[in-house]
């Protein structure tokens, strides 16, 4: 079927619904308003692509939920300052907005050369993530980010392909006020960023709309970034027991890349970029769009759920060794119906999702497509996929939890060059993923989990097309990774006091592992044997005073290969500890807030060769509340960024080419802002 005709349908049906300070040296290269992580209310996880599935405490899940004059308090840019004190979960902000935050999940998706795979990434209901299993956060503004949940294990039977873990997100206010703000930020590195949001209520109808425009040249040389954003979700009431929700959300991207350095380009001058991707104009030139739909009914003994969402995405990726131009289209469907018997539940959906990648590639001529046409082809991914789920309560106390999930994926290729012959070809891939769960409520405060889930990672579409030799077409070597894993957990959760700890057991088998020929910077794929990692997540948050607050979060773990040529190395990229620490003081309308975060060492290659120094970062927030007439308020703050002007690497390229393994991170800066309105 054609995707033309496929998007036909899909409208057609959404309107029937509606209807109805030190200088790096090479040696070193070594309140109720409150941010708050919660354990989820018990029994209800709301998540899977827009819908509302019961799945049980058996889950190594967090929840970070952001309320109220929160959004206009907290100055956070970036999805790694959100969501830096979820332990399990570490976002690299590369600074450089042409690749994006590299988001890792214990070891999930460490090996992403940009963007982020292995990961299941939800934005209001729309899945980021693909059915081939990369994702692109651009659309996501961390600003509005009013909630979002982790869950760190293996969750396959839930998403499917890629789903090492998972992160959904929601932009919706809980509760929603009715209101409207807007917003200045300057700062340091030629930072210009200014944003707004309504949100307005009409009986059992809802609107929120946000939107944001950044401008930045950034740390380093040839680092000037424009991003555009746009989020809208609305409610609909259709009966008392119905409700039909559209999302939507758009991005435009102009970003230069600055590409990563040698050593010594960082210990002479960590401010500079890449000659070559000066000389070639490296970059990326994006533009996509989503829109999603959802209808949910709730009885007393079932609920039903129907999801539709597209996506649109268009790229010119001027980069060293080639320009590259994309032309995505993305659609799926999701249904899911979920009965209660007494001590039973019972859940089944039906997944299905379609990708169209028109790719190609030319010589860079400075900047511009040259006259080589190096690659002609487009590349389609379908994911079918039935999955099904029952939870029983044993007693009052302890409950159990399965499910299975089978899922089919299809990648076709048609090659248009011709030059090495017809490329053109396919690849299959089948799996089936199981989990099951044991709950315990200890007491009213306290509660006992573990789990046993699945996950499988097919090679994305890029790491497919990406080949070693120089051919069109797919890699016929590669094959997808297995992972498994088990979690053992307690929390507590009382009204000044909150805690998780989690132990974890994984392993995974024909890892995929990132590789470079030469310094131009492309990114090839190989399978290399097994890793294994076991380790500790940790996290609180504690009210010491009634106007005093700390948060901790702790992850520990070894990392480490198990195949022959590689048995005891350190997965690359990832550190085997990191913590962090805040404290928030709020007097009256004056409030202050201090963080850190610390990262261990962790190693650029799988060899181990290049070791690359842990850091501690403080960053130090004031501002304050005064209202206005009219029940208007203003909220100004100053922010400092890297108060102790730590110069450090703050993200490495993993096996890179040329020695180019560096991103280094801002020193000390500086963020002003004033925010104005009734929300």
């Amino acid at each position: 079927m054609q995707m033309s005709v496929f998007y036909g349908i899909w409208v057609a049906w959404g309107l029937s619904m509606a209807v109805h300070a030190q200088p790096l040296r090479p040696d070193t290269l070594q309140t109720e308003d409150s941010l708050r992580v919660i354990a989820l209310p018990p029994l209800v996880v709301e998540a899977t692509r827009g819908t509302t599935t019961r799945l049980g405490d058996a889950l190594p899940l967090l929840t970070l939920t952001r309320r109220g004059p929160e959004i206009a308090l907290t100055p956070s840019l970036t999805l790694t300052e959100t969501l830096r004190e979820l332990p399990g979960l570490w976002l690299n902000d590369r600074q450089n907005y042409a690749l994006g935050e590299r988001l890792i999940i214990r070891s999930a998706g460490w090996q992403a050369a940009f963007g982020l795979r292995g990961v299941q990434v939800i934005l209001d209901g729309i899945p980021l993530t693909m059915p081939d299993g990369q994702a692109v956060l651009d659309p996501v503004d961390p600003v509005f980010v009013r909630r979002a949940e982790l869950l760190r294990g293996p969750s396959a039977v839930f998403w499917g392909n890629g789903s090492g873990g998972a992160l959904v997100l929601s932009t919706w206010p809980e509760p929603l006020q009715p209101g409207v703000h807007g917003r200045l930020i300057t700062g340091s590195y030629g930072l210009r960023r200014i944003d707004g949001e309504v949100a307005t209520r009409l009986g059992p109808h809802a609107l929120v709309v946000h939107a944001s425009h950044l401008d930045q040249e950034g740390y380093r040389v040839y680092s000037h970034t424009r991003l555009t954003r746009l989020g809208l979700q609305t409610h609909f009431g259709l009966t008392p027991s119905s409700l039909l929700r559209l999302s939507a959300a758009a991005a435009w991207l102009d970003a230069e890349h600055p590409g990563s350095l040698t050593a010594e380009e960082v210990a002479r001058n960590p401010r500079q970029a890449s000659a070559r991707n000066i000389q070639t104009r490296a970059g990326k030139t994006s533009r996509q769009a989503q829109l999603g739909a959802t209808f949910m009914q709730h009885a007393e003994t079932h609920t039903a759920n129907f999801s539709l969402f597209g996506l649109l995405r268009q790229l010119d990726n001027p980069l060293p060794y080639a320009y590259i131009q994309l032309q995505r289209q993305a659609a799926g469907m999701r249904t899911t119906v979920t009965r209660t018997l007494t001590s039973w539940r019972f859940s089944a959906g039906l997944d299905f999702m379609l990708q169209d990648d028109k790719r190609k590639n030319f010589t860079n001529q400075t900047g511009r497509p040259g006259p080589t046409l190096l690659l002609d082809q487009q590349e389609r991914v379908s994911e079918l996929a039935l999955f099904a789920l029952g939870q029983h309560e044993l007693s009052a106390a302890l409950s159990f939890l399965a499910g299975l999930r089978m899922s089919y994926l299809y990648f076709t290729l048609s090659d248009y060059r011709f030059v090495d012959g017809d490329q053109s070809g396919h690849r299959r891939f089948m799996a089936w993923t199981p989990v099951i769960g044991v709950h315990y409520r200890l007491q009213a405060t306290q509660e006992l989990f573990a789990t046993f889930g699945t996950a499988f990672e097919s090679p994305t579409t890029t790491e497919l097309v990406n080949r070693p030799d120089g051919h069109s077409g797919f890699n016929p070597e590669l094959k997808p990774q297995q992972l498994y894993g088990f979690e053992l957990g307690w929390r507590h959760h009382s009204s000044k006091l909150q805690a998780d700890l989690t132990l974890f057991y994984q392993w995974v088998r024909g890892r995929l592992l990132p590789f470079q020929l030469e310094a131009d910077g492309r990114t090839f794929y190989r399978n290399a044997g097994r890793s294994r990692q076991y380790g500790l997540e940790a996290w609180l948050q504690a009210q010491l005073l009634p106007k005093l607050q700390v948060r901790a979060s702790y992850t520990g773990g070894r990392f480490r290969f198990e195949d022959a040529a590689l048995r005891g190395n350190h997965i690359p990229g990832l550190p085997s500890h990191r913590g962090f620490l805040a404290l928030r003081y709020m007097p009256g309308p004056l409030w202050i807030e201090s963080t850190a975060t610390a990262v261990g060492p962790f190693y650029a290659d799988d060899a181990n060769r290049i070791r690359v120094s842990g850091y501690v970062i403080f960053d130090l927030t004031l501002g304050a509340q005064r209202s206005l007439v009219a029940g208007f308020r203003v909220q100004p703050f100053v922010s400092v960024q890297n108060v102790s002007n730590r110069h450090y690497v703050g993200s490495v390229v993993v096996n890179a080419g040329g020695g180019r393994y560096f991103e280094p991170a801002a020193p000390r800066s500086l963020r002003f802002g004033l925010t104005i309105g009734t929300l």
